[in-house]
């Protein structure tokens, strides 16, 4: 048995409404706790408490024939509208958090686009030049190809990671997300991930090894591991001990092809192995030295692996602790577990 309702404060604010277009004309007509109104077969009523009014609406056959069946359900809604109210603002309040985190981080990206083009074009040469905009962005270019290629790649990053957010949001806040689980080779899937990260690591004159293990294949979503992929390698290079090495290995162990990242990165205590997959937690180093994010990458990361029947695991080696200049390193080994088979 149900009952549409429509559920408003006492000042008539509207906190949710789940009525038929039709039957929100007939609201003004309902003035008891139990009515039928319309010509098509329908019950209503209203009740109200200190702080909220309930309208409910039914066309259950059991609710037509019994009005107190129909007044004592309407009497449960109102009962748990607080719940309910509850309910509804933590789910907005967790979509306007969502949502304003995939602006600011589009609008950031979109602005590390344009200065990584004005830094190497400058705006007003070009709005000196309007007649002249392609010959002088081409000498530019000719005098400054290093300069070029870097600026480029670091768009091809911006904008895959402009890609990453919309696929972090369409995978991770639908409830039902779309995974086209395929065949892929593995090897070639992080090469196309690691060009992206060329001029971050290169600034800090970390070498990356990739070993050369192409026959390995998974099983996954391309795109949702694409965006796990960007995570983790962010979070690498953001870490990783400068003049360092970075070695990445891909194996399996029979039922899982098993990628690892091999790392002399920022401290990792034993205590953060399982809080740093958590939303909104940075480790304890990177907080005390500014380095911290949202805490959001790791967690996206492991979700999405999760979704793909996988799963990620941290392995630190607290007896190799060495302290640079203040900052304290150690190795540190993440290994991703992908599904051989589909």
């Amino acid at each position: 048995m149900s009952i549409r309702y429509r559920i408003q404060t006492s000042k008539e604010k509207v906190i949710f409404c789940g009525l038929l277009p039709y039957e929100a004309t007939l609201i003004k007509n309902i003035t008891s706790q139990s009515q039928k109104v319309g010509d098509i077969g329908i019950r209503a009523g209203i009740l109200k408490n200190d702080s909220f009014t309930v309208y409910g609406f039914s066309s259950d056959p059991d609710f037509l024939k019994s009005s107190q069946k129909f007044k004592t359900q309407l009497n449960v809604i109102l009962n748990t509208t607080g719940s309910i109210e509850e309910i509804i603002d933590n789910t907005k309040k967790s979509i306007n958090k969502s949502t304003s985190r995939l602006i600011h981080n589009l609008t950031t990206l979109n602005a590390h686009n344009i200065q990584e083009i004005y830094s190497l074009i400058p705006q007003d040469g070009v709005s000196r030049n309007m007649k002249k905009q392609i010959s002088f962005a081409e000498n530019i270019v000719k005098n400054e190809p290093k300069e070029t290629a870097v600026a480029l790649l670091r768009v091809a990053k911006n904008n895959a990671s402009m890609k990453v957010e919309f696929s972090v949001f369409k995978k991770l806040f639908d409830s039902n997300p779309e995974l086209q689980i395929r065949k892929h080779n593995v090897h070639k899937v992080l090469m196309n991930m690691f060009y992206l990260f060329f001029p971050d690591f290169t600034d800090k004159d970390v070498r990356v090894i990739v070993g050369d293990e192409s026959r390995h294949i998974a099983h996954f979503d391309y795109e949702s591991i694409h965006v796990a992929l960007y995570h983790l390698i962010e979070n690498s290079s953001k870490y990783i001990k400068p003049n360092s090495t970075l070695n990445i290995e891909i194996g399996d162990n029979g039922i899982y092809t098993q990628i690892s990242m091999d790392m002399v990165s920022t401290e990792i205590k034993e205590s953060e192995v399982e809080q740093i997959f958590l939303e909104g937690v940075s480790g304890e180093l990177p907080t005390k030295i500014g380095k911290a994010g949202e805490g959001i990458g790791m967690y996206m990361a492991k979700k999405i692996i999760e979704l793909n029947s996988g799963f990620i695991t941290v392995t630190p080696y607290p007896k190799t602790l060495e302290e640079t200049l203040g900052f304290k390193f150690q190795r540190n080994v993440f290994t991703i577990n992908l599904p051989k088979f589909k």
